[in-house]
């Protein structure tokens, strides 16, 4: 996949812009507070219809403007799908088109392979249980339509049933109350952790072989699904969950009404890093942290390639954050890459060993929301 041409019209801090690609790599480079993020992140609502910074719109229209307006040539599979992405202030109103059919973000249908790499990410082993879900939910609703609408009917149904928990009313049995709301948890909680268990297997397999292809002489990594008190390689289908599911909220139901709130469920999971059996939020270095991460990303990349796809790959101003090992290895999966995009705010050293890997090599330099190729 690679993104052919780009028209950004009064989003973030682009009045107007006209852009042409090829595939290879765009290192764009400039000043912070430019626009090298906000080109990015332009360039992923393009693709997935959403923001991975805000959940805003208005946030993403320019500064007194009426709306904010997208459209881009995307190659993919030998064809070319023309996108565009709209949001207008006054009716709050988003607008979807690929090839000129309006209605919902049908870019999604087409499943765009897309990877994202921010500063963020290299402290997602650190961080805690609510960024690792958040991560997952973001890169497994790329790959799979259904999951973003599990997710908000699981979200909404738990709402209710917290609110529930949290009121008493006279006469009336809480369980009569709570079942309908634990019936939708169950169902679409369920497919939630089956979804998750799934992509995280395949994590696990794939990034365990690029960290030790990646960092030669490093201990072994395990990437594990946690959920309802079980590893994701115990889970297996979604009768299987469901079953497992309904234990658990047997289990906790006394504490839950107690609380006031919900114990078991997919916003409970969590996804841990392990190096030669240890947690490495713990145990591991900080390089190695950053290292789990790096391999985390191929395996995303490798991910699709056996899907027979090669992913734009857009990497937000990371290699400022890493040593210059990790900067090597880095390099290394562009090569798996349709398209690159790399910010920068000045040229290193550093950079040059990586300008003579690639032959397809492109600077765009960003100055007050304007983009220009040197």
């Amino acid at each position: 996949m690679y993104l052919k041409d780009l028209q950004v019209v009064n989003f973030r801090n682009y009045k107007h812009q006209e852009l042409t690609f090829k595939p290879g790599v765009f290192i764009v480079q400039g000043a912070n507070g430019q626009g090298k993020s906000n080109l990015l992140e332009s360039i992923y609502v393009l693709c997935f219809g959403k923001s991975y910074r805000t959940h805003r719109e208005h946030d993403l229209v320019f500064w007194q403007s009426p709306y904010y307006y997208l459209k881009g040539l995307v190659f993919l599979e030998e064809r070319l799908y023309q996108v565009e992405v709209g949001y207008e202030m006054a009716k709050q109103r988003k607008v979807h088109k690929t090839n000129g059919r309006a209605g919902r973000h049908l870019s999604s249908e087409l499943l765009f392979p897309v990877v994202f790499f921010v500063p963020e990410d290299l402290e997602l082993v650190r961080r805690g249980p609510e960024e690792r879900r958040k991560y997952m939910d973001m890169e497994i609703g790329q790959g799979d339509p259904l999951y973003a609408g599990y997710l908000q009917r699981y979200k909404k149904a738990l709402f209710q049933k917290n609110r529930l928990l949290k009121t008493r009313r006279p006469g009336v049995s809480p369980d009569a109350l709570l079942r309908p709301w634990n019936e939708q948890i169950v169902y679409f909680g369920s497919r939630l952790i089956q979804r998750r268990g799934e992509f995280v297997r395949n994590w696990n397999r794939l990034a365990g072989e690029h960290y030790q292809r990646l960092f030669e002489h490093e201990p072994d990594l395990e990437i594990v699904y946690e959920s309802l008190g079980c590893t994701c390689q115990s889970l297996g289908k979604v009768e299987t969950v469901e079953k497992i599911f309904w234990g658990e909220l047997s289990r906790v139901e006394g504490k839950e009404r107690e609380r006031g709130f919900s114990l078991a469920g997919p916003h409970k999971d969590d996804m841990i890093f392990l190096l030669n059996h240890r947690d490495a939020r713990r145990f591991a270095s900080h390089g190695q942290q950053r290292g789990i991460v790096i391999a985390l990303k191929a395996a995303q990349v490798q991910y699709y390639k056996e899907m027979g796809k090669k992913p734009l790959f857009l990497l937000d101003d990371i290699f400022s954050e890493l040593d210059e090992i990790r900067r090597e290895k880095c390099y290394t999966l562009f090569e798996e890459a349709g398209q690159v995009f790399l910010t920068i705010t000045r040229k290193e050293k550093y950079m040059d060993n990586f300008l003579t890997r690639f032959n397809n090599c492109y600077f765009l330099s960003v100055e007050k929301g304007q983009v220009k190729e040197i």
